[in-house]
């Protein structure tokens, strides 16, 4: 009797999981005894942790919660206990999990994270974050600190560089008289040259898809992010991708994709749907779509570097691409269709994420016009399972994918 061959996976395992979970169960661990130590602040994605880092204060990412919340299926709930005290279900729902964890933290994932002793929040992502931060200030006696950096339509303005350099510098002493903590120049540098190496590892690896077949897919990409968003400026992420690097880099010589039969190379637009992540991309794996490129993922791009570090904190958390206007979001698009050598895109019309949302159906119009690949639209959330229409986001793919055939 012969033995039936187990059949293959269409896509392929990192080996660098291992340790990515090794890291980021430390990271909770640190986050913790930085809590209890009442030296902690909830940051926000698009602020400039190094600063932070760079006085001895510890960091955890309310965001990046969120999005484990979302894999691990329980959004409705925690978003549930948020729309309970009187939040509308309309609001972002990494908010509403937040808010509803520490409302209910026995009954959320890890009991929630460890209690903040500030909240750091920069709009360079989205305004939600102000009152969102203020709602867990009340809950938790934690004072808010905002990053205010204004919006920006084509070139930065000098009277916007120089207000936001005011905002650093409150900052500073904001964590000062917060946690009697000081910055100074060489501890600043030094936390500054380890974010940009590790931006560099990661930025590398994101470049390495360009190639075909792709050694990343979307998936992978949104997995392996999150050190570089939570962990910047610290010397633990570097050896971790620097493993990631030279893993990609290997399946780039050998010729060895992150699906196994890779057929059509498409561009993703805005956060993943983290309760169906690995059965969305996956699914999609098995009908040979991979996804090379995406806005999100490469985000986290800017290195902190030169002669005034606080001027480049300035460029870079400033320009992020939430907070530039939608020329600079069709130009990144077709910049990465056209890098990335990608045959079309989708677009994920995240219901509580207006920000990123706001604008899609004129970009989805201009990037066509413009590269000559067609896109689709797809509605849904990234954490609220609730309103996400698997049978209705099927038919819209479908449709694109026949242009392909």
């Amino acid at each position: 009797m012969t033995e039936t061959k187990k059949e293959e996976k269409v896509y392929r395992q990192l080996e660098s999981n291992t340790l990515l979970q090794q890291i980021m169960f430390q990271y909770m661990l640190e986050g913790h005894q930085a809590s209890e130590e009442k030296h902690l602040a909830w940051v926000t994605s698009g602020f400039p942790v190094e600063i932070p880092v760079a006085m001895g204060v510890g960091v955890s990412y309310p965001e990046q919660y969120g999005a484990v919340v979302g894999s691990q299926k329980v959004g409705p709930e925690l978003c549930g206990y948020a729309e309970e005290i009187g939040y509308s279900q309309e609001l972002c729902s990494y908010a509403r999990s937040s808010i509803g964890s520490v409302e209910k933290p026995s009954e959320s994932p890890m009991e929630g994270l460890p209690t903040p002793q500030a909240l750091l929040a920069c709009n360079n992502i989205c305004g939600t974050v102000l009152r969102w931060y203020d709602a867990v200030s009340e809950q938790t006696g934690a004072p808010v600190f905002l990053l205010d950096t204004p919006p920006i339509d084509g070139e930065q303005p000098e009277h916007h560089k120089e207000y936001v350099r005011r905002g650093i510098d409150r900052l500073v002493d904001f964590l000062g008289r917060t946690f009697n903590a000081t910055l100074t120049e060489k501890r600043m540098r030094e936390v500054a040259a380890l974010s940009s190496k590790a931006i560099h590892l990661w930025t590398s690896s994101l470049a390495a898809c360009k190639n075909t077949p792709s050694p990343l897919n979307c998936a992978d990409r949104f997995l392996a992010m999150a050190p570089v968003v939570s962990m910047r400026g610290t010397d633990l992420i570097i050896d971790f991708y620097q493993t990631l690097l030279d893993e990609v880099e290997s399946r780039v010589k050998n010729s060895i994709g992150a699906i196994r039969d890779e057929k059509i190379r498409l561009l993703w637009d805005n956060i993943p749907p983290w309760h169906a992540i690995f059965r969305f991309f996956n699914g999609l794996a098995k009908r040979g779509v991979v996804f090379p490129a995406d806005t999100y993922t490469h985000a986290w791009s800017g290195a902190i570097e030169g002669d005034d570090l606080y001027e480049s904190v300035v460029s870079i958390y400033s320009n992020v691409y939430l907070n530039k206007g939608l020329d600079a979001k069709v130009d990144k698009m077709c910049e990465l269709i056209e890098d990335y050598n990608l045959d079309g895109f989708l677009m994920f019309s995240v219901r509580s994420c207006k920000r990123y949302s706001l604008g899609q159906l004129i970009s989805k119009e201009l990037v066509t016009e413009r590269t000559g690949v067609p896109g689709v639209i797809i509605e849904g959330d990234m954490v609220d399972s609730r309103v996400f229409n698997e049978a209705q986001i099927q038919t819209r793919i479908d449709a694109l994918l026949e242009m392909f055939i």
